[in-house]
């Protein structure tokens, strides 16, 4: 029998789709959730499914979210998410069949964007998505960490009921401004905060809540971590592990970090997974060698499936004008475009039949879409094709951002 894919149809469905995921992501304890689950999907035409008759073989979701680009502008996001395939229905096109249905849909419905986080490195790049931002976790020494000046703020510790609003309120500040941020759905507030326990979860009283406040009360960072109990020799040794640390500000940010490392019995706090590949506060310490990365990797990856809205939609560099060809197999963002920056940044791109200056993959004008990665290191490494002299460079130029685009969660 041909396996079928398309939308979820009726709550039975989306509960059955909800426990092949669980098994998909070898979590089969968590079945038996969709009910409790089905609110945070209310769109079923983005829940996608392979059927193999009646059984669910394949997942795939596409999530309402907003991007935040250079220049400050949100623009919509098609999030996917929840991408499984049964083992027993692995190399049959299923994950494509499936990407290619939520991706045209996606398109439109006017989305000019998708994204996700990539599990594994080399799947997503077949289907048009290039990796955009880059995560790392950091290691603090807490017995010596100190820094260079006075830091503001005040920290308290607040109930976890509390910190479900005051953490969701203070993200979403932060991500309006902060380029490569992504928008949260309420409810994964409710599992970081323990109003929705799922086996295996912290227990909530094992996790502590925390803000900062500036001068006038106003909460500007979070923190929400845990402790782990070690003796060393009769001497404590204990660790402190951050699941979220989010501020609006690089030395509220310390601030945070400072709280961390003042607890009694503490020589280590362990960063969260997604934190900034180069985290601006650690110029602040006295030795920088009292932080260090202990992993780092790719975090969202981008697929481009409307060059003329998405590059109208960030600002650039310099003012310039140039013509860029994107090649793309599936089709949803070929083209040749002319880019035309004003003096303020601004910009407005459209189709043109002009000869190209530059022509790259899709995946390619994802990953340097944001700035975090630069166009003349793919030229250098034959990854994007110059027809006109200078016009890499003068690529990377535009593009260019101060500060690397980074996005603090997951989604």
């Amino acid at each position: 029998m041909a396996i079928e894919v398309r939308n979820v149809a009726t709550d039975e469905e989306f509960d059955a789709w909800c426990d092949s995921m669980d098994v998909g992501f070898y979590t089969p304890h968590t079945r038996g959730e969709g009910p409790r689950r089905r609110e945070r999907y209310p769109d079923l035409g983005r829940i996608w499914a392979g059927y193999d008759g009646a059984l669910t073989v394949g997942t795939l979701a596409g999530l309402d979210l907003r991007l935040t680009v250079p220049g400050g502008a949100q623009i919509p996001l098609d999030g996917i998410s929840g991408v499984t395939v049964a083992p027993t229905h692995r190399r049959q096109g299923l994950a494509r069949r499936m990407m290619a249905a939520e991706l045209s849909r996606a398109k439109e419905r006017g989305d000019a964007m998708a994204a996700l986080v990539a599990a594994e490195y080399p799947i997503y790049g077949r289907f048009g998505y290039g990796p955009a931002t880059e995560s790392a976790q950091w290691v603090v020494d807490a017995r010596d960490l100190r820094f260079v000046r006075d830091l503001p703020g005040r920290v308290e510790l607040i109930d976890a009921e509390v910190a479900r609003f005051e953490a969701a309120a203070l993200y979403d500040r932060i991500r309006r401004t902060q380029v490569g941020a992504v928008s949260r759905e309420g409810w994964r507030w409710d599992v970081d905060t323990g109003q929705f326990l799922r086996d295996g979860d912290p227990a909530p009283l094992s996790v502590l809540h925390a803000v900062c406040r500036d001068e006038s009360g106003q909460v500007v960072g979070y923190a929400a971590y845990r402790f782990t109990e070690k003796w060393t020799n009769q001497r404590p040794d204990n660790t402190v592990y951050v699941s979220v640390l989010v501020a609006t500000d690089p030395l509220y940010e310390a601030r945070l970090w400072k709280h961390l490392a003042d607890h009694d019995w503490v020589t280590q706090a362990v960063g969260p997974e997604f934190d900034r590949i180069d985290p601006l506060w650690r110029d602040l310490l006295v030795d920088r060698r009292m932080i260090a990365q202990s992993s780092a990797w790719d975090f969202v990856w981008l697929r481009v499936l409307d060059p003329a809205v998405v590059l109208s939609a960030r600002t650039y560099a310099k003012a310039d004008r140039i013509v860029l060809r994107v090649e793309d197999k599936d089709g949803y963002a070929a083209g040749t475009y002319v880019l035309r920056v004003e003096d303020d940044g601004t910009a407005v791109c459209a189709l043109t039949l002009e000869p190209a200056d530059v022509t790259l993959p899709v995946d390619r004008l994802g990953e340097i879409y944001l700035g975090g990665h630069s166009a003349a290191r793919l030229g250098a490494l034959g990854l994007v094709e110059e027809h006109t002299p200078g016009a890499v460079e003068r690529l990377s130029t535009l593009f260019s951002v101060p500060i690397a685009p980074h996005n603090p969660m997951i989604f």
